[in-house]
């Protein structure tokens, strides 16, 4: 399993700011735990890539992993093709996830970026990926659930300061689902679901959800 010192490692170069980042990233969110429940290779997109701090996880935990980053804003895409500038397999392009073309691939995955979509795009996000999926092809939906109550308060306090205040995250309000509301809505669209719970030890409700294409 990957070790938090491998990934500050890999951004040992970057601005302090990043650095800084990272490191609260890691310790707040379970990025490495969540990196162990995708296939060690096959062709991985990733939309809202953001900064591309989890595809480069992804690269880190196995280099035979064919990734690609999506992300609306083009100053985080930048800032992902400088940290692995030149790795094969990897690459970053600055589009709008809901009106991609989705390519084929074995994995899709969404860290902590729908609770920022609407909640009808929300679902063509998903139905798009579900249709670019390979057969046995898996989505991984990282978010925050809406249980346990405190928890999830806790949490959407602390996204207002990031978003509304900050301005860390291009979006303007929350759009979040509890994982059963996930589950109902992917198994209507086909999907086989599968729940991880990613916050024993954590203030936040880390969840993943794993959809399966038959």
């Amino acid at each position: 399993m990957l070790k938090r010192r491998d990934v500050l490692r890999l951004y040992r170069r970057s601005p302090a700011g990043t650095r800084l980042y990272l490191r609260i990233k890691l310790r707040i969110c379970p990025l490495l735990r969540l990196e162990t429940l995708y296939p060690a290779a096959g062709k991985i997109v990733d939309l809202g890539c953001g900064n591309g701090v989890f595809s480069n996880i992804l690269k880190l935990g196995s280099p035979a992993r064919d990734i690609a980053g999506y992300d609306l804003d083009p100053r985080k895409v930048e800032a992902a093709r400088r940290v692995h500038e030149g790795a094969a397999g990897l690459s970053f392009e600055t589009a709008d996830i809901v009106e991609l073309d989705y390519p084929e691939a074995d994995v899709y995955t969404l860290v902590d970026v729908l609770y920022l979509i609407p909640f009808e795009a929300q679902e063509r996000i998903l139905r798009k990926a579900f249709a670019a999926l390979r057969p046995g092809g898996v989505i991984v939906l990282k978010d925050m659930d809406r249980r346990p109550r405190w928890k999830y308060i806790w949490n959407a306090c602390q996204e207002t300061i990031a978003v509304k205040l900050v301005g860390f995250t291009l979006g303007s309000r929350f759009y979040f689902r509890s994982a059963d509301d996930y589950r109902r809505l992917m198994e209507d669209i086909g999907y086989a679901v599968e729940v991880v719970r990613l916050d024993k030890g954590q203030p936040y409700p880390h969840v993943a959800i794993l959809g399966r294409k038959p």
